[in-house]
């Protein structure tokens, strides 16, 4: 990836966190809260993780948009985590169908070791596209779930959605991630600190923790599509 292609993703990708941010504030704000420690502070939020996303620092989860819109929905205040995620005018490609188009880029393992170097991608660099039952920002990308580790929180065939971009592992201590270890191999865990600099702990519900593995690509999860919710775009069945 080329220098300019990586700054254009990275301007990408802040452009999401900032937009998250303002709505964050301006539900806060309608929501009767003075300040993001105020909200913090009444709600027994981590403070420097609400700071971090109201800043526009850090991106917003599914888990953590679902937490904010129920504390700041209120009498004359509709808010929800997809509008605090993606707003609403942050469309993505419509299908003829309804819905959002996003690409697959593959699999992602719940579970053990897959194989993953024989997925054929198309010319755009997707497994397959699918519709998915709202909007979604740019930038987005979607991976299929494959095993059981992460069950229930986690499904096989989900879908679960993250910016391609990806950010710093640092960033997503504690959180459930995508990641791509510097094997070439796709997993679907929480993220830990390891033992060694550089390293990070991959922990599941269901499977051994992953010890000290090191990561080439990490990204926070941004929403997750049931399998009952996804279709395959022009094709019958989910594939």
């Amino acid at each position: 990836m080329s220098g300019a292609v990586a700054e254009v993703i990275k301007l990408g990708e802040n452009r999401v966190r900032t937009a998250q941010g303002e709505r964050l504030r301006q539900a806060r704000l309608a929501a009767g809260y003075r300040s993001a420690r105020d909200a913090a502070l009444q709600n027994t939020w981590p403070e420097s993780t609400y700071r971090a996303h109201e800043a526009g620092t850090r991106t917003i989860g599914q888990d953590d948009a679902e937490r904010y819109a129920a504390r700041f929905r209120c009498d004359g205040v509709e808010v929800t985590a997809k509008g605090l995620l993606f707003g609403d005018d942050e469309a993505g490609e419509a299908s003829a169908e309804g819905g959002q188009v996003v690409g697959v880029k593959g699999l992602i393992s719940a579970g053990g070791l897959i194989e993953t170097g024989d997925e054929q991608l198309g010319p755009g660099g997707d497994l397959f596209r699918i519709t998915v039952p709202f909007g979604v920002p740019p930038g987005t990308a979607a991976f299929r779930v494959a095993g059981l580790s992460m069950y229930p929180k986690y499904e096989p065939d989900d879908v679960v959605l993250c910016a391609e971009a990806g950010e710093s592992p640092d960033r997503l201590l504690d959180l459930y991630a995508a990641v791509a270890t510097v094997e070439g191999h796709r997993y679907l865990k929480k993220i830990l600190r390891g033992s060694q600099r550089g390293t990070y702990h991959l922990e599941s519900h269901n499977a051994p923790l992953m010890p000290d593995c090191r990561l080439a690509w990490a990204s926070g999860i941004i929403g997750t599509v049931h399998a009952q919710h996804w279709s395959r775009l022009c094709a019958g069945t989910k594939g």
